[in-house]
């Protein structure tokens, strides 16, 4: 083994700095096997145009949602494919 293999290879990734919060939401995400997707990766994954939706909550849903959107900084819309997405992993195989 000769000094010149042991040199800093450049990181294959650039790694954004999280506060201790968003790294702790990021591990509850993970945790309930959830993945936090950024902005800019949304864009690239999404391959099927959006379509508008309109639907009827409660109150107390549109708070929850509301609070939840604010403490995680994930919009509302994605927030409500996320929780759709969760449920439907859940269905039995036959569905």
């Amino acid at each position: 083994m000769s000094l010149s293999s042991l040199k800093k290879s450049a990181p294959s990734a650039e790694l954004k700095p999280v506060t201790v919060d968003e790294f702790i939401h990021g591990a509850e995400f993970y945790a309930c096997g959830l993945q936090l997707v950024s902005i800019a990766e949304q864009k690239v994954l999404s391959d099927e145009p959006m379509k508008r939706a309109t639907f009827t909550l409660g109150k107390v849903a549109i708070a929850q949602l509301n609070a939840l959107s604010v403490n995680t900084g994930i919009a509302k819309s994605r927030l409500i494919r996320i929780w759709l997405d969760n449920q439907a992993s859940h269905l039995p195989a036959n569905h």
